[in-house]
């Protein structure tokens, strides 16, 4: 309950507090909860460490954690300032978009076009924007209790976002092959048993086969995109060349090429901008391992 309330509280007060103001808060809040919260921000320090090839222990590993926990409760901000905002809005307006030419041309062969993206940045900004150039949809995972579930996703509802269940993986096809537009988070770490092994910044983790499945079970084009904050608090979103592949025949390769070419976009845009990535859970959980060719799995569970 006290989340929910702070959701509809913070809402309400994005209409009346100037936007530089409410990212200061932002900013203090998760500044607060990086102290308190021991635990996500020892999580904090491993991940970090990993992309920095650093120790735990680093300053420079340290301050960088404080600073991704920092733009974290900036992007909620700009979740809590949803219902104010369109894709007319001066914010979202004035995104600077580069690659706009392969969102075009994935739209000019109606096979559908699959957004990959991250906990990276700004979700909610591209969204309403791409959202004037498509058909456009996005998975989605449920939150508890269910009234808070329902009030987040009813603030994406609002602006238009049409909103599919991770669970619905019926509906995404049928959105892809339709030559619709469907949008997912790809990184979220999972049990090898059920994802697809990867190399991230030279250490072995697994991450859900989800995006390379349904971009090979429907044609559609796979494209990742990354949206970062800039200083002057404006966005600039930046679509990848779609990923590449050619059927092998085996199906489990397949899906780790593919999802390894996925991982590595992502590696190039944490590398450019760490303190825009906020990986809340251990993204490599087991001892550091380097991948080696033909150790590709089962893709496992089709998930977000």
């Amino acid at each position: 309950m006290a989340l929910y309330l702070v959701i509809q509280v913070g809402a309400f007060l994005s209409r009346i507090i100037p936007r530089p103001w409410r990212y200061r808060i932002g900013a203090a809040v998760g500044a607060a909860v990086y102290w308190v919260w021991g635990a996500k921000r020892r999580v904090l320090y491993r991940n970090m460490a990993t992309v920095l090839s650093a120790p735990p222990t680093d300053p420079a590993v340290r301050r960088l954690a404080a600073r991704s926990m920092r733009n974290y409760h900036r992007y909620l901000i700009e979740f809590l300032e949803l219902p104010t905002l369109s894709s007319r809005h001066p914010t979202v307006a004035s995104m600077r978009v580069i690659g706009m030419e392969h969102l075009r041309a994935a739209l000019a062969t109606g096979k559908g076009v699959l957004i990959t993206t991250a906990h990276y940045g700004t979700i909610e900004i591209p969204g309403l924007r791409l959202a004037d150039f498509t058909d456009f949809h996005a998975v989605y995972d449920t939150f508890q209790p269910p009234y808070l579930d329902r009030l987040i996703q009813r603030k994406r509802l609002d602006v238009g976002i049409d909103l599919i269940p991770a669970s619905n993986v019926r509906k995404m096809m049928h959105v892809l092959r339709g030559g619709g537009t469907l949008a997912l988070l790809f990184d979220r770490p999972v049990d090898e048993s059920k994802g697809v092994p990867v190399t991230f910044f030279g250490q072995r983790t697994a991450i859900p086969g989800g995006p390379a499945v349904l971009a090979m079970k429907t044609g559609a084009t796979l494209l990742p995109v990354y949206t970062a904050r800039e200083p002057d608090l404006s966005f600039t979103c930046t679509i990848h060349p779609p990923i590449a592949w050619k059927e092998s025949g085996d199906k489990e390769r397949d899906v780790q090429i593919i999802t390894q070419r996925l991982v590595d976009t992502l590696q190039s845009a944490v590398r450019e901008r760490p303190d825009q990535w906020y990986m809340f859970r251990p993204m490599w959980p087991g001892p550091a391992q380097t991948l080696s060719a033909g150790q590709a799995e089962s893709a496992g569970e089709l998930a977000t």
